[in-house]
């Protein structure tokens, strides 16, 4: 199981001394890009992206969680991304996404949230470097983990036979990690765990 500490839960006042403690122990940094339509909660910008690459050589995963997955492509793709991903939810064709991505050369991933079902899109487990399973949603009690989805982590795992990175986000905490590893998870998004120590 690797970890990807999720930026967006670091103190935003100090953000680059908060990368520059984690880089010594992680080896990549996860980006959530959220435009304040696809979920209320705006995160980070373009300038604030370029600014943190220049204090860290972490690979940057970005979870475009957007209304158009389209407006960031071009401006991500030259900060080093170990993948992209993008919501299922805000991609009426995900398997033109998933190419213009790979075009680039870059690897590419499904986001689910927690109401999604992932059987819809079990035709483009081929095409896809990742998926990520959102393991809680904005629920005004601080994200908390929803274990019920650690099924959704098993199906993808075992009945679709994914060969892929699986990654998790939300509200995962170090106690979940022997459930999710169990279940086939092989990354771990972790926020307030990782910068509330």
């Amino acid at each position: 199981m690797k970890i990807s500490p999720s930026i967006a839960s670091a103190n935003p006042l100090q953000l680059g001394e908060e990368v520059k403690k984690v880089q010594v122990h992680y080896d990549d940094l996860h980006i959530d890009i959220e435009d304040g339509n696809f979920i209320s909660n705006i995160t980070f910008g373009q300038k604030t992206i370029k600014a943190l690459r220049s204090v860290t050589h972490l690979p940057f995963s970005f979870h475009l969680m957007v209304t158009n997955p389209y407006d960031y492509l071009e401006q991500l793709m030259d900060l080093s991304p170990s993948i992209i991903f993008a919501h299922v939810e805000s991609l009426p064709y995900p398997s033109d996404f998933l190419s213009k991505v790979r075009k680039a050369n870059q690897k590419c991933g499904l986001a689910f949230n927690p109401k999604t079902p992932v059987d819809s899109y079990s035709y483009l487990m081929n095409q896809v470097d990742g998926i990520l399973i959102m393991t809680s949603e904005p629920d005004g009690q601080g994200q908390l983990f929803n274990v019920a989805m650690v099924e959704k982590v098993k199906k993808v795992a075992k009945n679709y036979n994914f060969n892929g990175e699986i990654w998790v986000d939300g509200g995962v905490k170090y106690e979940h990690l022997p459930l999710l590893v169990e279940a086939g998870a092989t990354h771990a998004v972790m926020g307030r765990a990782v910068f509330g120590e």
